[in-house]
């Protein structure tokens, strides 16, 4: 499937960001994909329509997945797959779930913190020969009988 530009609005593709993120010139882009520099600029420009397979020939020479290519930039990418740090930040997260109430976000929230200071503290009960030195050792359950 071919998509070809016309004369409506052009729709924002994200093909220059992803060169630039990958400190590629239009030159050697093409000549990683095949094309020329000019068919390069005309895409990135909405003014050369491509198919699937030079996009997918794009995103593998911008390590990304042909569907970045049109829907967002990198830093878009980068920003909602960096780890989530701080309560600002996992309310914020918990906020975006359509269909949660205020209470189901406290409640959520509640259980996050606590599972966060649990690993936060067992992580810090590490003893030197890396094994969990727990405060309150875990007993092992006997058998039933």
């Amino acid at each position: 499937m071919a998509v070809k530009p016309s004369d409506e609005a052009q729709p924002v593709y994200f093909f220059r960001e992803w060169r630039k993120r990958r400190g590629l010139n239009q030159e050697t882009l093409a000549e990683m994909v095949g094309l020329t520099a000019s068919s390069i600029s005309q895409l990135e420009n909405g003014k050369q329509g491509f198919t699937d397979s030079t996009l997918a020939a794009i995103a593998r020479a911008l390590e990304c997945r042909p569907g970045d290519l049109l829907l967002w930039g990198p830093d878009e990418i980068e920003a909602s797959t960096a780890p989530i740090r701080g309560d600002q930040e996992i309310l914020a997260v918990l906020q975006r779930i359509e269909g949660l109430s205020t209470r189901d976000i406290d409640v959520a929230f509640g259980v996050i913190s606590n599972a966060l200071k649990v690993n936060k503290a067992e992580s810090e009960q590490v003893g030197a020969d890396g094994r969990s030195q727990l405060a309150t050792p875990r007993r092992e359950s006997s058998p039933l009988r």
